[in-house]
């Protein structure tokens, strides 16, 4: 089954979601604005795993349209070279120029997989 890549730029981050054929985001986000439920999931999930407590207001907008062209080129390179065991719908994240996160020379965080 082919997987589809669709992309949700938070201020903070790059996200993509992966998913089979016919995945929608009305399958992601049942209500609301899908940046706004996609970021509460996000800051969630990295809150569960320990990964980061985030303080929402404390978060670097990035407005750098080049870095996250390449943070989607990351994500791209990521899944191909780590591509999903079952066909679920996957989280991958990349932070953009944030303080809290161990970043890379590059100024992105490495790929995370939720």
């Amino acid at each position: 089954m082919k997987q589809q890549l669709r992309y949700i730029d938070l201020s903070w981050a790059v996200v993509a979601v992966c998913g089979k054929d016919g995945f929608t985001w009305q399958d992601l986000v049942r209500d609301g604005n899908p940046v706004d439920r996609v970021e509460q999931y996000v800051l969630g999930y990295m809150s569960f795993w320990h990964l980061a407590f985030i303080d929402k207001e404390a978060l670097v907008p990035c407005e750098d349209e080049q870095l996250r062209r390449a943070a989607r080129l990351k994500i791209e390179r990521y899944i191909v070279e780590h591509p999903p065991v079952q066909p679920l719908p996957r989280f991958y994240i990349v932070l953009l120029g944030q303080p809290f996160a161990p970043l890379e020379p590059d100024g992105m965080t490495r790929v995370y997989q939720m």
